[in-house]
């Protein structure tokens, strides 16, 4: 099993972050989870604490999931955290422009818990 010591969860759905929340319980070791509602709250949620990896959803009010993750991989103290992209949009284009963002790894709802382990396994390197 992998082992995360923080994961960041962000996604504008209060039901789908549970989602994932109880996904990673069964296939990942973690010692904390935070969740974040949009960009805005995940940078704030980051400014506060140490995040090992972070599962995000693309459309979401405030900041969407590209916004943020281009904040993130321009900023030299965060850019390094793993960033996991987890949304509806599967078009090739969308998953190219994430990629060149910086996404680390993209994954398309509904998604499958083996291959969101398999995206962390291939991330953290076990």
């Amino acid at each position: 099993m992998s082992e995360l010591k923080t994961v960041l969860i962000i996604d504008d759905s209060p039901t789908f972050r549970t989602m994932v929340s109880f996904a990673l319980k069964k296939i990942a070791n973690f010692q904390r989870e935070l969740q974040a509602g949009d960009g805005l709250e995940a940078l704030d949620a980051l400014a506060k604490n140490h995040v090992d990896m972070i599962i995000c959803d693309v459309n979401m009010p405030n900041m969407n999931g590209l916004e943020f993750l281009k904040t993130v991989k321009t900023d030299e103290h965060m850019k390094s955290i793993p960033v996991v992209m987890l949304t509806t949009e599967g078009k090739e284009e969308d998953m190219e422009r994430a990629v060149k963002l910086g996404a680390n790894g993209y994954l398309s709802k509904p998604f499958k818990p083996q291959a969101l382990k398999a995206e962390i396994d291939r991330l953290m390197g076990s």
